[in-house]
């Protein structure tokens, strides 16, 4: 029963990401997307996309090598480009499978201990999901929309202040603002993987909060990029408004990194907003338009990481990346943070 489990956590994300896509099509049928992604210019979106990927990996193995060198050991950022280039491969699969490898190419490479170093990529992705949720708390205030009975934009701002007020009682805990003596506490903060929790100050939070300012601020005003090389607009306010939402649904675990789940928010959210002379004569609408324009995107970017990760193959021994005896994978990917793949 427990392999059963085991399995099924693996491959149920992925066969809800299928049915999502499958009903997806039902509702844009596969000639109506082709017959959008005909619009697209082919050599500006290609250029954007290398742009944005080369900037997001880039500045992303910059800040990692920052915190890794600020909380454990000073790296080298051609390692971290590196290491995290070749683990792409494996994080298009199974993202805690990729923390993994990351990890056990820190302990081999600069003896760095393996839950020190998920501590670092926790760490990171727990900044990271703060940013979304603080993005989509903005964006909530310019979104007046209902899906299925809920308010969108009420259920944000109340999950949100209770995200902030984790916060707050998060900060109290590893400060140890408050004096709390009791077993059950003592034993999360002597967890190996939240060591870093422990040594990092409020300030610490602030300054890889603002080292990340690059990061989600492409991420978000990429779509609007995206669609001009499909020469249709959408108003910058809209896309300030509703693509931290969509992230931030994205975020969800219900898919491997949002797969599905961001398509069809991004259609839903967006398509009343989207205007061009393309669709005056009705040859595809604006639902269609936006659902060929993130599945060419997701296909982009899945696309380069393959690429660079096959690259790197050469550069890098695989042997620096497989388990090391004393910790097994199936352990470390037990305590790798798996929300950072939907992030």
């Amino acid at each position: 029963m427990k392999k059963f489990f085991h399995y099924a956590k693996r491959i149920g994300p992925w066969i809800m990401a299928a049915l999502i896509f499958a009903y997806l099509f039902h509702l844009y049928p596969p000639s109506k997307v082709f017959k959008a992604l005909s619009y697209v210019n082919l050599w500006a979106f290609s250029a954007f996309a290398i742009g944005y990927f080369v900037f997001i990996y880039i500045v992303d193995s910059w800040v990692t090598t920052r915190v890794i060198s600020d909380f454990s050991h000073k790296v080298s950022f051609k390692d971290i480009v590196y290491a995290r280039g070749f683990t792409y491969l494996i994080m298009i699969l199974n993202y805690p499978a990729s923390q993994a490898a990351f990890a056990y190419y820190l302990k081999r490479r600069y003896k760095i201990p393996i839950f020190q170093a998920l501590g670092v990529f926790f760490f990171i992705v727990f900044i990271d999901l703060m940013w979304i949720i603080t993005l989509a708390f903005a964006g909530s205030f310019f979104q007046d929309y209902t899906i299925g009975g809920v308010d969108l934009g009420r259920t944000v701002k109340i999950f949100s202040i209770c995200a902030y007020a984790f916060l707050i009682l998060w900060l109290v805990f590893w400060r140890r603002w408050i004096p709390l003596n009791f077993k059950f506490i003592e034993r999360q903060r002597k967890r190996k993987a939240f060591h870093i929790f422990e040594q990092a100050k409020v300030f610490d939070y602030i300054k890889v909060a603002v080292m990340r300012i690059p990061i989600h601020f492409t991420i978000i005003i990429s779509m609007y990029v995206v669609l001009k090389t499909f020469n249709v607009s959408i108003p910058f306010t809209r896309i300030l408004g509703n693509v931290p939402l969509v992230f931030f649904l994205g975020t969800l675990p219900i898919t491997p990194g949002g797969l599905g789940t961001t398509n069809a928010a991004m259609v839903e959210l967006l398509y009343r907003h989207v205007s061009g002379p393309i669709f005056a004569s009705g040859a595809v609408t604006p639902q269609e338009m936006l659902f060929a324009a993130t599945l060419l995107w997701m296909f982009a970017n899945y696309l380069l990481k393959v690429i660079t990760g096959t690259i790197l193959l050469r550069r890098v021994s695989t042997q620096m990346f497989e388990p090391t005896p004393e910790e097994p994978e199936e352990k470390i990917e037990h305590e790798a943070a798996h929300l950072g793949g939907n992030i």
